[in-house]
């Protein structure tokens, strides 16, 4: 169904827009136009779809195609980060932290599987039901990645350690971290990963500021070697 653009909410706390990918959606759909329809609630939530909402009001658009979940409330946010998943371009930090929300969320709507940590209570266990239990948040997480449910409580973990501080400082760099080395950095202790991270914040900073200076050496050596001049 055609909703106009305006009546479309964004719930606070969302991820930060990519807006190269914006931008290559715009490209995409001023020439084929809109292949996906956004995903939004009863009350107009968006679900799914803020980079393509985006960029259909970057190309002047006043509605658009939508399908209406039935989802609401913390199902419907649950669902939009597990669209969110989907993108690659996930920094450790962002990542962790929908993991984070994700199992808060998930334990709330299942709190059966929450005592016991990510695992069901025995008492659960020998219960008979005439329905399946739900499943873990660990073994539904991963079936969703499509990864180890060891890798998920690795990524778990360190999303926890990392301090608040910390993870400020990294998402003030434009130093790509990577998931290896977040997990590094989140165990050790708070003062060491503050002290860690600024340092690494610092050499982000002296490397993009050396770029410019390679660029002309380079230049020059090249333009030198058809004289038997290089250096």
């Amino acid at each position: 169904m055609q909703v106009s653009i305006k009546r479309i909410q964004i719930r606070e706390g969302r991820r930060s827009l990519d807006m190269g990918h914006v931008k290559e959606l715009t490209d995409s759909i001023r020439e084929l136009g809109l292949l996906n329809p956004l995903t939004i609630d009863r009350e107009n939530f968006l679900i799914a779809g803020l980079h393509r909402l985006e960029a259909v009001k970057a190309l002047g658009w006043t509605d658009v195609e939508c399908t209406v979940s039935s989802l609401e409330g913390l199902a419907a946010e649950l669902a939009e980060i597990d669209e969110n998943f989907i993108r690659n371009d996930l920094s450790p930090v962002e990542y962790g932290e929908m993991l984070l929300r994700r199992k808060e969320i998930y334990e709330t709507l299942h709190p059966e599987t929450k005592r016991g940590g990510d695992r069901k209570s025995e008492e659960i266990k020998r219960t008979k039901c005439p329905f399946d239990p739900a499943k873990s948040f660990v073994d539904d997480t991963a079936d969703k990645l499509g990864v180890n449910p060891r890798t998920v409580r690795r990524q778990i973990q360190t999303a926890k350690n990392l301090t608040p501080e910390t993870k400020e400082i990294i998402k003030g760099t434009d130093t790509k971290i990577s998931k290896k080395a977040a997990m590094k950095l989140s165990n050790l202790k708070p003062e060491q990963q503050k002290e860690k991270s600024y340092r690494g914040r610092k050499a982000g900073k002296n490397h993009d500021a050396l770029l410019p200076v390679v660029s002309i050496l380079i230049l020059v050596h090249c333009a030198l070697l058809p004289y038997g001049r290089p250096f």
